[in-house]
């Protein structure tokens, strides 16, 4: 049972913008701005609610090194501040293959190891009717025709919310979409869009994979670099276990 002070906090939703080229100090940052706008309360199922001590909404613009560092990100790591180190990161990474989402289908219902829904999943097999849509390679299909034609686009993203599935469920996807397109012949920039992120726990291993992915799947087999990421979320939280450990970080 939640005591009052958790349940009847008003929500207080600081907007704040953050800017870098390093990975780290942003991702610092971030969680200074979280500390300094503590906001005890319960959120999610009410039948299983969470407890955060802080919250944010954010958006955060990461431009050449930092996207470097994305790229690269198991090295990340290697910094002690993280609660991950390089080999759960890059197992992490390891989890946006086809292999990886294809071993997940195959585990029964209830398998401990079986997670309800994968970002890369969602990107690969979006289940329309009965069909399945490769959004991933729709993806880099529509923006190798914007470096091609020169012409800026839009319009060219993928999503993982399934109304019918998502809409009720207590485990909904955090990430909603991703947008890129084109800056120039050689260059595209991709936009992240979140419901909900674990501030401490999630936010560095989500970029560096989902970045990882889109460098690998869409720019690279078109020849691009990715030189500019911005990364918007509704409500960068810190839970309240994890607070203690973020104020000595911060």
């Amino acid at each position: 049972m939640l005591t009052r002070q958790w349940r009847s906090k008003m929500r207080s939703l600081k907007t704040v913008l953050v800017k870098g080229d390093d990975v780290m100090e942003v991702w610092l940052r971030l969680l200074r701005y979280c500390v300094q706008n503590k906001s005890e309360a319960s959120f999610g199922d009410e039948n299983n609610p969470k407890r955060i001590g802080a919250e944010i909404c954010s958006r955060v613009v990461l431009e050449e090194n930092a996207v470097n560092q994305l790229i690269d990100g198991a090295a990340l790591g290697d910094d002690l501040r993280l609660p991950f180190r390089r080999g759960a990161i890059q197992k992490y990474i390891d989890e946006y293959t086809l292999e990886y989402i294809e071993e997940q289908a195959q585990l029964p219902t209830g398998h401990n190891q079986k997670f309800t829904y994968t970002y890369y999943d969602r990107f690969r097999r979006y289940p329309v009717g009965t069909e399945k849509i490769d959004q991933v390679s729709i993806l880099r299909e529509n923006i190798g025709r914007q470096i091609k034609s020169e012409i800026f686009s839009n319009r060219h993203q993928m999503i993982t919310w399934i109304p019918e599935i998502d809409i009720m469920s207590s485990e909904p996807p955090c990430l909603q979409r991703v947008w890129m397109s084109r800056v120039d012949t050689r260059s595209v920039e991709a936009h992240l869009d979140w419901r909900s992120r674990d501030g401490y726990g999630a936010w560095h291993v989500n970029l560096i994979a989902i970045i990882s992915m889109l460098y690998r799947d869409i720019a690279l087999p078109n020849g691009v670099r990715i030189t500019r990421v911005i990364d918007s979320c509704d409500s960068f939280h810190v839970y309240a276990g994890d607070l203690q450990k973020v104020e000595s970080i911060v």
